[in-house]
Protein backbone atom coordinates (compact mmCIF):
# COMPACT_ATOMS: atom_id res chain seq x y z
CA UNK A 1 0.00 0.00 0.00
CA UNK A 2 1.30 3.47 -0.93
CA UNK A 3 2.43 5.64 1.96
CA UNK A 4 0.44 8.81 2.69
CA UNK A 5 1.07 12.11 4.44
CA UNK A 6 -2.05 13.80 5.82
CA UNK A 7 -1.91 17.55 6.51
CA UNK A 8 -4.82 18.68 8.68
CA UNK A 9 -5.66 21.49 11.11
CA UNK A 10 -7.81 22.20 14.13
CA UNK A 11 -8.63 25.70 12.84
CA UNK A 12 -8.14 28.19 15.67
CA UNK A 13 -8.91 25.93 18.66
CA UNK A 14 -8.79 22.15 19.19
CA UNK A 15 -12.57 22.22 19.66
CA UNK A 16 -12.93 23.34 16.02
CA UNK A 17 -11.33 20.26 14.51
CA UNK A 18 -13.73 18.63 12.06
CA UNK A 19 -15.03 15.09 12.40
CA UNK A 20 -13.48 14.41 9.00
CA UNK A 21 -10.03 15.39 10.28
CA UNK A 22 -10.37 13.33 13.48
CA UNK A 23 -11.44 10.25 11.53
CA UNK A 24 -8.57 10.56 9.04
CA UNK A 25 -5.96 11.24 11.73
CA UNK A 26 -7.13 8.20 13.70
CA UNK A 27 -5.91 6.11 10.74
CA UNK A 28 -2.39 7.52 11.04
CA UNK A 29 0.34 5.58 12.81
CA UNK A 30 2.06 8.80 13.84
CA UNK A 31 0.66 12.31 14.41
CA UNK A 32 2.54 15.59 14.92
CA UNK A 33 1.12 18.92 16.16
CA UNK A 34 3.15 21.92 15.02
CA UNK A 35 1.19 24.90 16.44
CA UNK A 36 -0.31 23.71 19.69
CA UNK A 37 0.89 25.02 23.04
CA UNK A 38 1.28 22.40 25.76
CA UNK A 39 -1.29 24.10 28.00
CA UNK A 40 -3.90 23.80 25.23
CA UNK A 41 -2.99 20.25 24.17
CA UNK A 42 -5.15 18.22 26.56
CA UNK A 43 -8.05 17.55 24.17
CA UNK A 44 -5.84 16.69 21.20
CA UNK A 45 -3.59 14.38 23.20
CA UNK A 46 -6.64 12.61 24.59
CA UNK A 47 -7.77 11.92 21.02
CA UNK A 48 -4.28 11.01 19.79
CA UNK A 49 -2.32 9.69 22.81
CA UNK A 50 0.88 9.00 20.88
CA UNK A 51 1.05 12.41 19.19
CA UNK A 52 4.09 14.67 19.52
CA UNK A 53 4.18 18.46 19.93
CA UNK A 54 6.70 20.18 17.66
CA UNK A 55 6.55 23.90 18.44
CA UNK A 56 9.02 26.59 17.36
CA UNK A 57 10.80 24.23 14.96
CA UNK A 58 11.98 25.52 11.53
CA UNK A 59 10.42 24.03 8.40
CA UNK A 60 13.55 22.02 7.60
CA UNK A 61 13.49 20.35 11.02
CA UNK A 62 9.76 19.68 10.85
CA UNK A 63 10.00 18.12 7.41
CA UNK A 64 12.98 15.96 8.39
CA UNK A 65 11.08 14.66 11.43
CA UNK A 66 7.85 14.04 9.55
CA UNK A 67 9.44 12.34 6.56
CA UNK A 68 11.68 10.34 8.86
CA UNK A 69 8.58 8.79 10.45
CA UNK A 70 7.90 6.94 7.18
CA UNK A 71 10.82 4.64 7.97
CA UNK A 72 8.46 2.79 10.29
CA UNK A 73 5.00 4.16 9.39
CA UNK A 74 2.79 3.94 6.34
CA UNK A 75 0.54 6.87 7.21
CA UNK A 76 1.67 10.03 9.01
CA UNK A 77 -0.44 13.03 10.08
CA UNK A 78 0.62 16.63 10.62
CA UNK A 79 -1.72 19.07 12.35
CA UNK A 80 -1.22 22.84 12.12
CA UNK A 81 -3.60 25.72 12.84
CA UNK A 82 -5.53 27.92 10.41
CA UNK A 83 -6.40 26.68 6.92
CA UNK A 84 -3.66 24.49 5.36
CA UNK A 85 -4.84 25.49 1.90
CA UNK A 86 -4.73 29.26 2.49
CA UNK A 87 -1.38 31.08 2.15
CA UNK A 88 0.38 28.18 3.89
CA UNK A 89 4.06 27.83 3.04
CA UNK A 90 4.37 24.78 5.29
CA UNK A 91 1.76 22.92 3.23
CA UNK A 92 3.61 23.78 0.03
CA UNK A 93 6.90 22.45 1.39
CA UNK A 94 5.36 19.32 2.88
CA UNK A 95 3.70 18.51 -0.44
CA UNK A 96 7.02 18.93 -2.27
CA UNK A 97 8.88 16.74 0.25
CA UNK A 98 6.23 14.01 -0.02
CA UNK A 99 6.42 14.15 -3.81
CA UNK A 100 10.18 13.67 -3.79
CA UNK A 101 9.75 10.53 -1.66
CA UNK A 102 6.84 9.14 -3.68
CA UNK A 103 4.50 9.61 -0.72
CA UNK A 104 0.86 10.53 -1.40
CA UNK A 105 -0.22 13.89 0.05
CA UNK A 106 -3.70 14.69 1.36
CA UNK A 107 -4.77 18.10 2.65
CA UNK A 108 -7.88 18.88 4.70
CA UNK A 109 -9.46 22.33 4.90
CA UNK A 110 -10.14 24.14 8.18
CA UNK A 111 -11.08 27.54 9.59
CA UNK A 112 -8.61 30.28 8.68
CA UNK A 113 -7.34 32.94 11.06
CA UNK A 114 -8.28 35.59 8.48
CA UNK A 115 -11.89 35.99 9.60
CA UNK A 116 -10.81 36.07 13.26
CA UNK A 117 -8.24 38.79 12.57
CA UNK A 118 -10.74 40.90 10.63
CA UNK A 119 -13.33 40.57 13.40
CA UNK A 120 -11.12 40.88 16.50
CA UNK A 121 -9.17 43.91 15.30
CA UNK A 122 -12.04 45.77 13.65
CA UNK A 123 -10.54 45.68 10.16
CA UNK A 124 -13.89 45.31 8.46
CA UNK A 125 -14.11 48.86 7.09
CA UNK A 126 -11.36 48.39 4.51
CA UNK A 127 -12.65 50.84 1.91
CA UNK A 128 -13.13 50.51 -1.86
CA UNK A 129 -9.58 49.29 -2.55
CA UNK A 130 -10.03 46.21 -0.36
CA UNK A 131 -7.11 44.41 1.29
CA UNK A 132 -3.75 43.11 0.04
CA UNK A 133 -3.12 39.62 1.46
CA UNK A 134 0.11 37.65 1.35
CA UNK A 135 2.41 35.54 3.49
CA UNK A 136 5.95 36.57 4.30
CA UNK A 137 7.48 33.76 2.21
CA UNK A 138 5.78 35.16 -0.91
CA UNK A 139 6.97 38.70 -0.33
CA UNK A 140 9.43 39.09 -3.23
CA UNK A 141 6.55 38.39 -5.64
CA UNK A 142 3.74 40.01 -3.64
CA UNK A 143 5.78 43.19 -3.26
CA UNK A 144 5.39 43.85 -6.99
CA UNK A 145 1.64 44.38 -6.51
CA UNK A 146 1.50 46.01 -3.07
CA UNK A 147 0.59 49.66 -2.66
CA UNK A 148 0.77 51.92 0.37
CA UNK A 149 -2.76 53.07 -0.55
CA UNK A 150 -4.16 49.58 0.14
CA UNK A 151 -4.23 47.95 3.62
CA UNK A 152 -1.62 45.19 3.82
CA UNK A 153 -1.96 41.99 5.88
CA UNK A 154 1.08 39.69 5.97
CA UNK A 155 0.81 36.19 7.44
CA UNK A 156 3.66 34.10 8.92
CA UNK A 157 6.54 36.56 9.37
CA UNK A 158 7.29 34.48 12.48
CA UNK A 159 7.79 31.33 10.39
CA UNK A 160 10.08 33.19 7.99
CA UNK A 161 12.19 34.39 10.94
CA UNK A 162 12.21 30.92 12.50
CA UNK A 163 13.53 29.51 9.24
CA UNK A 164 16.39 32.02 9.15
CA UNK A 165 14.84 34.10 6.33
CA UNK A 166 17.27 32.52 3.87
CA UNK A 167 15.35 33.98 0.93
CA UNK A 168 15.58 37.51 2.35
CA UNK A 169 11.79 37.91 2.49
CA UNK A 170 11.71 39.82 5.77
CA UNK A 171 14.59 42.05 4.71
CA UNK A 172 12.74 42.80 1.48
CA UNK A 173 9.54 43.58 3.38
CA UNK A 174 11.38 45.91 5.77
CA UNK A 175 13.00 47.72 2.83
CA UNK A 176 9.63 48.13 1.10
CA UNK A 177 8.02 49.57 4.24
CA UNK A 178 10.88 52.00 4.85
CA UNK A 179 10.68 53.26 1.26
CA UNK A 180 6.90 53.52 0.93
CA UNK A 181 5.60 54.69 4.33
CA UNK A 182 6.39 57.79 6.41
CA UNK A 183 8.59 57.19 9.50
CA UNK A 184 5.74 57.83 11.95
CA UNK A 185 3.21 55.55 10.22
CA UNK A 186 1.76 52.83 12.48
CA UNK A 187 2.30 49.12 11.87
CA UNK A 188 0.56 46.44 13.94
CA UNK A 189 1.87 43.07 15.09
CA UNK A 190 -1.28 41.05 15.71
CA UNK A 191 -2.23 37.65 17.05
CA UNK A 192 -5.77 36.36 16.94
CA UNK A 193 -6.90 34.32 19.93
CA UNK A 194 -6.13 30.68 19.19
CA UNK A 195 -4.57 27.55 20.66
CA UNK A 196 -1.06 28.62 19.68
CA UNK A 197 -1.14 32.06 21.29
CA UNK A 198 -3.95 33.12 23.61
CA UNK A 199 -5.25 35.77 24.12
CA UNK A 200 -5.53 38.16 21.17
CA UNK A 201 -2.73 40.72 20.97
CA UNK A 202 -2.27 43.96 19.06
CA UNK A 203 1.07 45.78 19.36
CA UNK A 204 1.84 49.00 17.52
CA UNK A 205 5.25 50.09 16.27
CA UNK A 206 6.31 52.91 13.98
CA UNK A 207 7.94 52.51 10.58
CA UNK A 208 11.16 53.93 12.01
CA UNK A 209 11.53 50.95 14.35
CA UNK A 210 9.81 48.32 12.19
CA UNK A 211 12.97 46.63 10.86
CA UNK A 212 14.28 45.97 14.37
CA UNK A 213 10.89 44.76 15.62
CA UNK A 214 10.53 42.42 12.65
CA UNK A 215 13.74 40.54 13.48
CA UNK A 216 12.27 39.66 16.90
CA UNK A 217 8.73 38.84 15.78
CA UNK A 218 7.06 36.26 18.03
CA UNK A 219 5.51 32.95 17.03
CA UNK A 220 2.03 33.04 15.48
CA UNK A 221 2.14 36.75 14.62
CA UNK A 222 0.77 38.51 11.55
CA UNK A 223 1.40 42.07 10.35
CA UNK A 224 -1.18 44.68 9.49
CA UNK A 225 -0.21 47.96 7.82
CA UNK A 226 -3.00 50.54 7.37
CA UNK A 227 -3.00 52.60 4.16
CA UNK A 228 -1.23 55.92 3.89
CA UNK A 229 -3.36 59.03 3.53
CA UNK A 230 -2.14 62.51 2.64
CA UNK A 231 1.56 61.72 2.20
Amino acid sequence: MKKELLFASFGLYPEQMTLEAVADLKKCEKVYFTSLSRENSRLMLSLFPGAELLNDVPFEGLILTVMGAFASCGRVGVVDHGDPAFLCEFSKRLRAAAGRRGVAFKELRAISSLNAILAEFDLGGLGPLGLCLTNAHSWPEAGKYASNRIPLLVFSPDRARLNGDKEGCLAGLAAYVKKNYPPGHAIYFIKCADAASRPALKRRVRVASFGRALTAVEFDTSLYIPPVTGW
